[in-house]
């Protein structure tokens, strides 16, 4: 290997690492937590963040997509809907996945 090569290998490694490193941390220090509120926040924040997540992957749409909010609405419902009635991620975010692009193609 040459000097680059090695250098981008260990930047790899170094930034694994860290990113592990952040990710395990909390899961060591606060395992045993008995505040109530930090406790409600870690079972809330998640579904915060999806939906912070899922309103700016709707807005964003609006440069490839005229009906963005009706089309992004609509599947994101399809697949809330499906999951509450069959209890599969995976399927709800295929389905809703593919009632999108239909939307897409045919409105």
């Amino acid at each position: 290997m040459d000097r680059y090569q090695t250098y981008v290998v260990s930047a790899i490694i170094i930034m694994s690492i860290v990113t592990y490193t952040t990710r395990i941390v909390p899961f060591i220090f606060l395992r045993n937590i008995k505040n109530k509120l930090i406790k409600k926040t870690g079972q809330h924040l998640p579904v915060c963040l999806m939906g912070i997540l899922t309103i700016h992957s709707i807005y964003s749409l609006k440069e490839i997509d005229s009906n963005f909010l009706i089309n992004g609405w609509a599947s994101c419902a399809v697949s809330i809907f499906i999951y509450c009635c069959i209890r599969s991620i995976l399927t709800s975010m295929i389905l809703g996945t593919g009632i999108y692009y239909i939307l897409l193609n045919y409105s």
